[in-house]
């Protein structure tokens, strides 16, 4: 990524002085002055709240099941044992297949995301690139990319006229200053990270029954046979 800025940069120097015309914008600072992109963090992270909250309680369920058993394993007999282990297998199981259902690769996290932020993204990359050629800009670069922006001069920030660009009447914050020694904001944009897992991470808890589970004992084992 940072040789392809420096590739860009240098084949923009050798452009005649009327065509270098630089700017920058601060996509995080655009979409969070985004109804729309604010009202879709929140349903983002009422979802995944819920989705936790579901994985939780079937799993401290479980935890207690599991308990419960070694205290009781004496009086069982070998069967009970057998059935109550493959029980609570199964169930294990299928635990780890809801949490990777939510929050797998592709999972439900991933789809809700596309289908609520990606919209706006794309709207906000429309909106940049038409004031790119309203103003005749040669470049346009990303202050919350991963391009390291050592300091930048407010006069060529546009954020602003993105904003106006996607909404006329909208009621814009101050963009955020830059620290005493004006260092720009650097690292990966955290757009979709203020209230939402990062993409493809598993945010669910997930259960540490390893060590109980051996303590079943030996019997057999059918992961695929329903309570």
């Amino acid at each position: 990524m940072k040789k392809l800025i420096l590739t860009i940069l240098f084949c923009g120097f050798l452009l005649p002085a009327e065509a270098q015309r630089f700017a920058y914008v601060d996509t995080d600072y655009i979409l969070e002055n985004l109804p729309e992109y604010v009202q879709a963090q929140n349903t983002l992270k009422t979802r995944t709240q819920q989705w936790n909250a579901e994985i939780e309680n079937r799993q401290q369920i479980l935890n207690q099941r599991m308990a419960n058993f070694l205290n009781e394993k004496v009086l069982l007999t070998e069967e009970q044992i057998i059935k109550e282990q493959e029980d609570m297998e199964f169930e294990q199981k299928e635990i780890k297949e809801l949490q990777e259902k939510r929050y797998g690769q592709g999972g439900d996290l991933i789809k809700l995301r596309m289908a609520l932020v990606k919209p706006i993204q794309d709207q906000v990359y429309i909106a940049v690139d038409e004031v790119a050629r309203k103003k005749n800009y040669a470049f346009v670069f990303d202050k919350g990319s991963d391009l390291i922006m050592i300091y930048t001069d407010p006069k060529f920030d546009i954020s602003r006229d993105v904003l106006l660009e996607l909404n006329p009447n909208a009621v814009i914050k101050d963009p955020p200053q830059p620290n005493p020694r004006g260092r720009a904001n650097t690292g990966s944009s955290n757009r979709s990270q203020n209230t939402t897992p990062a993409k493809g991470a598993n945010t669910g808890k997930k259960a540490n029954t390893s060590n109980q589970s051996r303590q079943f004992g030996t019997g057999n084992q059918n992961d695929s046979r329903k309570r």
